[in-house]
């Protein structure tokens, strides 16, 4: 049959004689609510906190569920996820009505393997909106769990099912990435840089460790190749146990595992590092108010460094480990962690996420689900901003999930590739496999290029920021290398964006970019050029838009001049002549008039948020100095400009 597509899971629970608890446990282990929904294993994996247990064995027990939606019934599906057998009394109810519809007078463990108890019947005459379960565990020895209950009006057989996507099949062949990265020691834990072509991860017990486990790295040739691994060094690595995180587009901002400490002591948390030319500096500890942790955990930082899924244990947690996010803050420091909720987190643990470079596609490693093995890899989409709404996890299948335990998972900003470690051969090993089109992220863009100073052209470590052009709002960073200037950034399909580098002395000459209508991956050379605050210099203004042959400004062009505004009201001694330009569309004069009356929209913007009109100057040129051929529509847009220069200083 499709999957549940005429079925229906209980939703509520009516009453219950209890539930098993353990001291050691989440209180909502093995608690009644744990039968609602959909199962959350499959029959041959025993023992799941995700299921009910009665209260103790060797008594009889019941438990009644609701259904929100209520049905004339041909068939009541229970999954005894653990020794089936103890079900005395089936009874349906609804509409003032109750009919028996299964009784066994003979109740004994038939088996440790689960199965799913179908029980097929006569439609019945009144719609059902409850079932009654009655028990009997007098002759059982072990424990008893039902995981899940269904009503349906047909007559297919309801059986436990695991999520998969209607591609699955055409995942790839996984593929070892063989000696260059994978030893005789543990590969574990890897981070795969967003343009694929660098690979970090923690190498266990190798003679060149510092520590027991360190952080690794290979880089990609020119031919696609992995090249010899080699061990990142100090400050990252040390005598305690050393990891990568995450690493952002820039490929020059990494989150480390720990909380480094100057005397050389390593403490539970997580921390940032940047590149320093060929090294990393030392790792500045990541501020989470409120910050705790009752397990091990596992982190994720988003390609726009601004956001970190965290899987910890918490008070608030539905059991085991939770995923939660937290958000960088004005002040520097990180919200508090936040529930993801129960979409995705369930009464086992949730492990490793993996939030992709969309900001939308989360990989997470849980055993709440039904899979393969104790923990499986799956895949879920935020639905909306509230991070309380995902689509259903889905299972990556049986190629990469294995009986055991599967997790840290990480792909490119592309989705081509996936890479992750599997012990199928024995020792822990770094494979990587291609993605079917529905496990893959949502598309972005991969923005590479230099920061350069427009004056010596030479490179300039700075910050990149980028930020929505509609709403204004900065939605990501990332650093060049000091060394050559280089930075990446990854900016989502659906929005157009602005971008720029900033440094103290220097005036930005903003970017940006349209992918309101982006259909595939694409990577895409930017250079961003910084000129100095110096008299003579000239500024163009990339990011304030016109409808065309009008000189109101747009309001996706508020951010640019605000920042304008800023720079002027720092430098109290500036004085600026605006620049006002066309392409050659229509008439000489009138380009002449359409250009004077731009450059005078933008001095009034500066006036109205306090700038002096003393200080700046306008002028319009019209057509007369293209920067650009006007013979094509990419050079006419160029020549469509305003900029401003700097008078004095």
């Amino acid at each position: 049959m499709e999957a549940f597509a005429v079925v229906h899971w209980a939703d509520s629970v009516m009453e219950s004689s209890g539930n098993y608890y353990s001291r050691n446990k989440h209180r909502s282990c093995f608690s009644n609510k744990q039968i609602l929904g959909k199962p959350s294993i499959m029959p041959d994996f025993g023992e799941s906190v995700c299921a009910w247990a009665p209260r103790e064995i060797g008594r009889n027990d019941f438990i009644a569920v609701g259904f929100k939606d209520a049905i004339n019934v041909k068939q009541v599906a229970i999954y005894e996820s653990l020794n089936p057998g103890a079900i005395t009394k089936v009874t349906l109810y609804g509409e003032g009505k109750d009919t028996l519809i299964f009784s066994n007078s003979n109740p004994r463990q038939i088996s440790r393997k689960g199965r799913m108890l179908n029980i097929f019947i006569p439609q019945t005459s009144f719609k059902v909106d409850k079932v009654r379960i009655d028990i009997n565990t007098m002759r059982y020895r072990d424990f008893y769990q039902i995981d899940a209950v269904a009503i349906s009006d047909e007559t297919a057989a309801i059986v436990p099912q695991i999520n998969l996507s209607k591609d699955v099949v055409e995942v790839g062949e996984l593929e070892n990435l063989g000696p260059n990265v994978n030893s005789r020691y543990s590969e574990l834990a890897p981070v795969i840089a967003h343009d694929g072509r660098t690979l970090y991860f923690t190498r266990e017990n190798h003679p060149q460790n510092y520590g027991v486990q360190n952080i690794w790295f290979s880089e990609m040739d020119s031919s696609g190749n992995f090249q010899p691994a080699q061990n990142i060094g100090a400050p990252l690595n040390t005598a305690y146990h050393s990891f990568a995180i995450s690493i952002l587009p820039d490929d020059n901002s990494m989150l480390v595992g720990n909380v480094y400490h100057p005397d050389g002591r390593q403490t539970e948390g997580f921390s940032m590092t940047y590149r320093q030319g060929d090294t990393w500096s030392f790792p500045e500890k990541l501020e989470v108010e409120d910050y705790y942790n009752n397990a091990r955990g596992s982190y994720a930082l988003a390609s726009n460094g601004k956001i970190l899924v965290l899987s910890v244990d918490r008070r608030d947690g539905l059991g085991g480990n939770d995923l939660y996010v937290s958000f960088l803050q004005e002040n520097g420091k990180w919200s508090v962690p936040k529930n993801l909720g129960s979409d995705i987190n369930t009464t086992d643990s949730e492990d490793s996420p993996y939030l992709a470079a969309d900001g939308v596609t989360l990989y997470f490693s849980s055993g709440g689900f039904p899979g393969y093995g104790s923990n499986d890899i799956f895949v879920t989409k935020r639905l909306d901003d509230t991070w309380q709404k995902w689509s259903e996890p889905v299972n990556l299948g049986p190629k990469i999930n294995t009986r055991g335990w599967d997790a840290y998972f990480t792909v490119t900003a592309s989705g081509d590739y996936a890479y992750f470690v599997s012990s199928r051969k024995g020792s822990e090993d770094i494979y990587r496999v291609k993605l079917p089109a529905s496990l893959k992220p949502e598309r972005v863009v991969l923005i590479v290029g230099k920061v350069i100073n427009s004056k010596t052209n030479k490179p300039v470590a700075a910050t990149i920021l980028y930020e929505n052009l509609l709403t204004g709002k900065t939605i990501g960073e990332a650093r060049s290398n000091p060394k050559n200037g280089e930075y990446k950034i990854a900016l989502p399909a659906g929005e157009k964006y602005g971008f720029r580098a900033e440094v103290k002395n220097f005036i930005p000459i903003n970017e940006n970019i349209d992918l309101r209508n982006l259909e595939n991956y694409d990577e895409l050379k930017r250079d961003l050029y910084l000129v100095p605050l110096e008299q003579g210099q000239t500024v163009r203004i990339n990011n304030i838009f016109f409808n065309t042959g009008e000189y109101e400004l747009l309001q996706e062009s508020f951010a640019e001049l605000e920042r304008l505004v800023k720079i002027l009201k720092e430098n109290s001694t500036i004085k600026i002549k605006l620049l006002g330009h066309t392409d050659n569309i229509g008439s000489r004069g009138d380009n002449l008039k359409l250009s004077k009356d731009r450059a005078n929209s933008v001095k009034e913007f500066l006036i109205k948020n306090g700038i002096t009109e003393d200080r700046i100057v306008t002028q319009g040129f019209g057509f007369s100095k293209p920067i650009a051929t006007n013979k094509t529509e990419e050079g006419r847009a160029k020549n469509r400009r305003v900029e401003f220069n700097i008078l004095e200083k």
